[in-house]
């Protein structure tokens, strides 16, 4: 699979800017560079002024900081495969098609991204892999240089990934993984990458002759300049080996654990497989012959596929099979041997063996565990009965006690989601993620601590509930946060803590004893937070691997009273 590659480079001084044309250009010799290709100026026109005066004059006559960023080079390129899928090994050769392909896609982007930011922009063919080098002056919406603005934050660096992943997706080269472990490779090493193949350093034909009368000074100087290309490519080549190795290891570790796995599923596969086999009736048609109503084996099978009646001397034979039709092998000799349960029992051990008898037990129990189900409908869980007399010394208790804010109180009583029951506790409704109520958490405001108790009837996976609350943005915007927190207070503390909130945040108690977290949608949550003790996150983190652990140094309830500011401002999504 092709890879799309994108690095920037940072320009702080006009000597280095200078230096980097003088490379691009070729003004200068450059080591693993075939002087007999000439490379392509896609943007810009290579006879007009140099690059040190395109940017003084796109900069103008604002002021620039010491530390700002004077122009950034691009580097644009693909993996190896894609220029050469026909012969990878075979450096400076490419598919002519591909290439033009690859050049017309990245300079549309670079037009369409940067506009009249982009003052240069050169394909390099002279080099074991093409590559394009882009010079953009880093201005910002007013006019001003502010790198930062365009590529200061992870968040930036990414979005320029998906950015020119997006304009060469057609060509068959898409973007790494996002979020993986890889790291950030500068335009330094990656093009020392690129650009040569493995060096092997010959100390003989490298080091520079000695002058007259040349000071060691001098002499250390010019070695230290001849060989620092060369040892930074044995250098990035050396760390890529150790990187490739250590994913050798881990890839390693994952096929060990990958096989752990299977071996486990194969052992649970059998297990299911033995319970299935105990979970099978016995074959009707066999029990009726053991039992003497037909001595014709084939004439059983013939009517138990067809339901046709057998021909048969005994008149009674067709209404005992008839009635066992849609029972079973058990209900069957019970029904003609005039017998009781327990002898039936005895009856199929001594034909069919103890294992078939167990299956034919088996599956009369579970055909009759599922009538006497299907006869009674599912408990629905039915919410303490509120008090609304009550409410105000609540609202008092959450507000006064608890310092959380009287807007985000009223808002979710107003909603249903807490209020008063008969006996004085606080009620916080329990829901599944689509709103159905399924369970209650009760809280006596004189008890001590944060204790509270747990009501509900549902114990199905797609009947669990949580008491959760969603904040910012609006009603069908798409979670871009969750924390996770022990307890409903908790919940409601650490959102008045973070208000306002400027993206959609869902604040969810994670309850294992009750329910489990809702792991598959948390998987669609770019970014998850476990916001308890320790002690209490590790269970979660086991099914929460990629979650953020935040620990707080007391409650989250506590450093909200502690605060004791103005929280009015807090608003429910």
């Amino acid at each position: 699979m092709s890879l799309a590659v994108c690095r920037i480079q940072k320009i702080k001084s006009w000597g280095l800017l200078g230096g980097n044309e003088a490379h691009t250009a070729r003004a200068r010799n450059t080591l693993n560079a075939n002087p007999e290709v000439t490379n392509v100026t896609l943007f810009g026109n290579s006879d007009n002024a140099n690059l040190v005066a395109l940017v003084k004059d796109k900069i103008g006559l604002q002021k620039i900081r010491s530390n700002a960023v004077l122009a950034v080079e691009m580097i644009l390129s693909a993996s190896a495969e894609y220029f050469r899928p026909e012969g990878l090994f075979q450096a400076g050769t490419q598919d002519k098609q591909r290439l033009e392909n690859f050049a017309q896609a990245t300079l549309t982007w670079l037009c369409s991204a940067w506009g009249d930011r982009l003052l240069r922009a050169e394909l390099h063919l002279d080099e074991i892999t093409p590559h394009v080098h882009a010079y953009i002056v880093p201005l910002d919406e007013q006019g001003k240089l502010n790198c930062r603005a365009l590529f200061g934050t992870r968040e930036k660096l990414s979005q320029l990934q998906d950015s020119f992943a997006d304009a060469v997706a057609h060509l068959g080269i898409s973007r790494g993984i996002k979020g993986s472990a890889a790291t950030y490779t500068s335009v330094k090493k990656y093009y020392a990458a690129v650009s040569c193949e493995s060096e092997i350093l010959d100390l003989e034909s490298y080091l520079p002759k000695p002058r007259i009368h040349e000071a060691s000074e001098s002499y250390r100087e010019r070695v230290i300049e001849v060989l620092r290309e060369k040892l930074e490519i044995i250098n990035y080549q050396l760390s890529d080996r150790t990187r490739l190795l250590r994913q050798k290891a881990e890839l390693e570790k994952t096929a060990s654990r990958s096989e752990k796995l299977r071996a486990s599923l194969e052992k649970e596969l059998l297990a299911l497989r033995q319970e299935m086999k105990l979970v099978q009736d016995l074959p009707l048609e066999s029990v009726a012959y053991e039992l003497g109503l037909n001595q014709d084996k084939h004439n059983q099978s013939t009517w138990f596929s067809t339901h046709h009646a057998i021909a048969i001397s005994n008149s009674s034979f067709h209404d005992d099979l008839h009635n066992s039709i849609g029972k079973g092998a058990l209900e069957l000799v019970m029904h003609v041997n005039q017998c009781s349960f327990d002898d039936a029992v005895v009856w199929l051990r001594d034909c069919f063996g103890e294992e078939q008898m167990l299956a034919a037990v088996t599956h009369h129990a579970r055909r009759e565990a599922l009538s006497i189900a299907q006869q009674v409908p599912p408990s629905i869980f039915v919410a303490p009965t509120p008090d609304r007399n009550r409410w105000l010394e609540i609202e008092r208790y959450l507000t006064r006690d608890r310092s959380l804010p009287q807007k985000l109180v009223q808002t979710l009583y107003q909603r249903g989601l807490i209020y008063a029951d008969i006996t004085g506790n606080a009620v916080f409704l329990a829901r599944s993620l689509s709103a159905e109520v399924t369970g209650a958490y009760l809280h006596p405001p004189r008890a001590t601590g944060d204790a509270f108790s747990f009501c509900s009837r549902r114990r199905l996976i797609s009947q669990h509930g949580w008491f959760h609350l969603s904040m910012g943005g609006n009603f069908n915007s798409p979670t871009i946060m969750a924390m996770l927190v022990s307890t409903p207070i908790e919940a409601m503390s650490l959102a008045a803590l973070n208000a306002p909130h400027q993206k959609r945040t869902l604040y969810l108690v994670a309850d294992r004893e009750h329910a489990p977290a809702p792991v598959e949608f948390l998987k669609n949550v770019p970014t998850v937070i476990v916001a308890m003790p320790k002690v209490a996150a590790i269970t979660l983190q086991r099914e929460l691997s990629y979650a953020k652990h935040l620990e707080p140094r007391t409650s989250w309830n506590r450093q909200l009273q502690q605060l004791q500011g103005d929280t009015s401002y807090v608003t429910l999504g």
